[in-house]
């Protein structure tokens, strides 16, 4: 038996034992870059180093730093720690030489939470129906995946800093590219894919210079850079906020920085906010301009895209539901010259029902992301093909709630008896389940494959060639052709194309994905 056979394989560092599990080889915990610690801190992703006889990778290795609370249990499934830049992989090749799709998966958490090694991205579940090498990531997040600071900037002789999040995912595509050949895996032909806050960040990989060739398609789910609200500063307002918090955090240097505890550092950060006050920016760099403007010039790589978001991506309300005055005052209020157009498109008799439809209109605003994108791919000879879920769960609760926020992770990553009101709740499948799976995997592993989520047995999928070109994914897919959707996207994206601001929630502001 080869070695390969029994979960063997060299990668440029060394020799890798993973796992047999039924169809697939299971290798966990591998670096792909050294561990950003010490006079790594705030520095660009390093060269992994190698090491002699054969690295364990059964295991998962630690996910990047967070603010940690009382997770669910299946969500904790490593420890958290500065240390924190593997990958893993699944691959379902037979021999080495298979040249199979690689799928690699940016998870979500809105770039300050969440991990590559959490349950509902496991890649068991998608590799082993279809001919696909998953990979998961893990990258740096929050303060430690983004603090920028003068002292740094000029460190790195004026080029920029922060994005160092951005960093590892490339170097991550790095080492996909020169390895991923000894998993069966064609490094000519990568799909990275993200959800919620990782797909914001795939939004910046997709303009970015410094990916150019590491990719051929990318996977933007529920995180639209274009009209998003993850839209990245310059880098000059987080040097202010990186003079601030060295402040805060009692140092004169960066020197001191990095000799500073990073669990201090992870909770004064946490304690003053600045978790969150800390993310992607135009370093001047990795991003050059601001990735609207980018995009409007044409200024991207040459990815195919898959894009869209759910039909109701945030509850608007608990289960009491919305107020039906209230409801209508927000669509009179916001909305004064289509409030009659606005009734009849999202009508509402009950509390729940009001509740429902406004989620139901932030979602169809944030679709319109989405719809630019695919209209400049077009404009610049690109493919996009741009996609609207509506499949909810077959109960009560998603009749009531419909398809949120993550909906569509259980069925892209074949997680069976998942997916209630978040990716990890269970939920007991029934047969439209199991063929909104095979749907979903199908169109998505086509993708991969080519470039084009058409194929045999699927519903036909228009790549995106004039205005609306979205196709409806659920229990009937098909594309979205009625007057009524046509109508309300003419008038949002008409706003939005002419800087009118739209306000799709009445109770604060949208969350950040």
């Amino acid at each position: 038996m080869s070695d390969f056979q029994t979960a063997k394989v060299k990668v440029k560092q060394g020799w890798l034992r993973g796992s047999v599990e039924d169809s697939l080889k299971v290798f966990k915990g591998i670096p792909y870059a050294a561990p950003p610690v010490g006079e790594r801190r705030f520095r660009a992703p390093e060269d992994p180093g190698a090491w002699r006889g054969v690295r364990d990778a059964t295991r998962y290795s630690a996910a990047s730093i967070q603010h940690v609370s009382d997770f669910m249990p299946d969500m904790a499934r490593s420890q958290y720690e500065e240390d924190c830049l593997y990958l893993n992989v699944w691959t379902p090749a037979k021999a080495p030489d298979a040249k199979l799709p690689v799928f690699m998966w940016i998870h979500g958490g809105g770039l300050v939470a969440g991990s590559g090694v959490e349950s509902v991205c496991e890649g068991t579940g998608f590799a082993s129906r279809k001919d696909i090498v998953v990979v998961t990531i893990n990258y740096r997040l929050g303060f430690f995946g983004f603090f920028v600071h003068p002292e740094l900037t000029a460190e790195n002789s004026g080029r920029g800093s922060g994005n160092y999040a951005l960093l590892d995912m490339r170097k991550a595509a790095m080492w996909i590219k020169e390895n991923i050949a000894a998993f069966g895996g064609d490094p000519d032909n990568v799909t990275i894919a993200g959800q919620s806050g990782g797909a914001a960040a795939v939004g910046t990989l997709l303009v970015s210079p410094m990916m150019a060739g590491l990719a051929k398609h990318v996977s933007i789910e529920s995180g639209p850079i274009f009209w998003g609200f993850m839209q990245p500063p310059k880098r000059g307002i987080l040097e202010q906020r990186g003079v601030e918090f060295m402040k805060d955090a009692g140092c004169s240097s960066i020197a001191e920085m990095r000799r500073k505890d990073a669990w201090e550092l992870n909770d004064l950060a946490d304690k003053a906010g600045f978790g969150h006050g800390f993310s992607f920016c135009i370093d001047g760099e990795f991003l050059p301009d601001d990735v609207t403007a980018m995009m409007e010039r044409g200024e991207f790589n040459d990815f195919d895209v898959l894009m869209g978001n759910c039909s109701q991506e945030f509850s608007m309300s608990g289960p009491e539901g919305m107020a039906i005055d209230k409801y209508m005052s927000y669509l009179e209020t916001n909305y004064p010259d289509r409030a009659a157009d606005m009734k009849k498109w999202y009508p509402a008799q009950t509390p729940q029902q009001a509740a429902k439809q406004a989620a139901t209109i932030s979602s169809d605003i944030m679709l319109m992301g989405s719809i630019r994108v695919g209209q400049l791919c077009a404009q610049y000879g690109k493919k996009a093909f741009l996609w609207l879920a509506v499949k909810e769960n077959e109960n009560e609760e998603g009749a009531a709630f419909g398809c949120p926020h993550c909906a569509e992770m259980p069925f892209v990553f074949g997680r069976v008896d998942t997916g209630g009101r978040n990716p990890f709740a269970p939920y007991k499948w029934v047969k439209e389940d199991y063929a909104f799976m095979d749907l979903i995997q199908g169109y998505w592993y086509n993708f991969a494959l080519t470039g084009d989520p058409n194929g045999k047995g699927l519903a036909k999928w228009d790549v995106y060639n004039k205005d609306f070109t979205v196709i409806e994914l659920g229990n009937d897919t098909h594309m979205i052709t009625s007057p009524d959707a046509q109508s309300k996207y003419a008038y949002y994206y008409g706003k939005l194309i002419n800087n009118t601001h739209l306000t799709p929630i009445s109770l604060g502001s949208m969350p950040n994905i």
